[in-house]
């Protein structure tokens, strides 16, 4: 006992502590975490490599040691705060906040333990440039678009107008676009992703409800026509020179091309999944609902959607208050 206080610091607390997690039994987080990984039924293998790096980066050490069943939420207070130590986005430590949060789910599932630990922690917010949407103006996405070249800027004008993620839009073919239906729309039903290998392939979009219609601007239809039905069945619409499928990793030299030109600073330069966020601003201040929203990008939970875009409706409060008042007048 003299000797386990020594090495607590003579504190009863950490000491007792150290007692419950020497007689815990059972898998360490990070054993869990693999299994919980093997026991994943909708993760591509994409998914599943990201996350196992993820095991072997975030989760080897400290918080990966501890039994899971002996896990507390000062245990993952203290994983959050060296998370952020160690200079990772607020972004970043969420998803690996939930992915954890996940794992502790699914122990629940199987009976190791009773509670998560990760609810109620409180994460960083974003304050990093990269963590922060940049919303473009109609006249700026407009100026980004024509500043690309001419085989480009449909692409970048799609991505602006639907809100298509760039997997998404990479992978259509001329077969997801219905232009003669009373509503024009394209059809997100595939997305491009990683195998084990980093190998690129076509499989489902990011969630369940992402597989949607997004209908299209009779102004885009009439520009997007003539290459969709010059486009054969087999080639996607949006396309290298070469007939071959767009990468993000050699566009985002066209898209920084194009800002560069614009005289944007390297220090506040809107990002190509910027156009997604634009597109929900222009919506939302459009008079689309959060809800009509969180349907159109394809997100699997509203709450998501209300998390990123709810301060882009600054008038709900005084609507609310509206509302409000007009109940209380009867």
């Amino acid at each position: 006992m003299v000797s386990l206080l020594n090495s607590n610091g003579h504190n009863f607390a950490d000491a007792a502590r150290t007692l419950q997690l020497h007689a815990a039994e059972g898998d360490t987080v990070q054993e869990h975490l693999l299994k919980h990984i093997a026991n994943l039924t909708s993760a591509g293998p994409d998914t599943i490599k990201r996350y196992k790096r993820a095991v072997v980066n975030h989760f080897s050490s400290d918080l990966g040691k501890i039994p899971v069943r002996a896990v507390e939420h000062i245990d993952v207070v203290r994983w959050v705060q060296g998370m952020t130590a160690k200079g990772l986005s607020a972004k970043t430590i969420a998803n690996h906040h939930g992915f954890l949060s996940g794992a502790m789910t699914f122990a629940i599932r199987n009976r190791i333990r009773a509670d998560n630990p990760c609810d109620g922690v409180k994460l960083p917010k974003a304050t990093h440039t990269a963590d922060t949407m940049h919303i473009l103006t109609p006249k700026a996405a407009r100026q980004i678009i024509e500043a690309h070249p001419d085989r480009y800027q449909l692409l970048v004008e799609c991505l602006l107008v639907t809100g298509a993620r760039f997997g998404e839009a990479t992978a259509f073919f001329p077969e997801d676009f219905d232009l003669d239906a009373t509503v024009p729309v394209v059809r997100v039903d595939r997305a491009w992703k990683r195998d084990e290998n980093d190998r690129f392939y076509l499989g489902p979009p990011k969630t369940r409800k992402s597989r949607r219609a997004i209908s299209l601007p009779p102004r885009f239809v009439e520009k997007v026509r003539p290459l969709i039905e010059s486009t054969p069945p087999d080639i996607h619409v949006f396309r290298t020179t070469y007939d071959g499928p767009i990468r993000h990793s050699t566009f985002w030299q066209f898209w920084d091309d194009a800002l560069v030109s614009l005289n944007y600073s390297k220090t506040n330069r809107p990002r190509i999944h910027d156009l997604r966020h634009t597109h929900a601003s222009l919506m939302l201040a459009g008079g689309m609902n959060i809800y009509e929203l969180s349907r159109r990008l394809g997100h699997e939970s509203i709450q998501t959607t209300i998390d990123r875009y709810s301060h882009l409706i600054p008038d709900a409060h005084f609507r609310a208050a509206e509302i409000a008042q007009q109940a209380l007048e009867g």
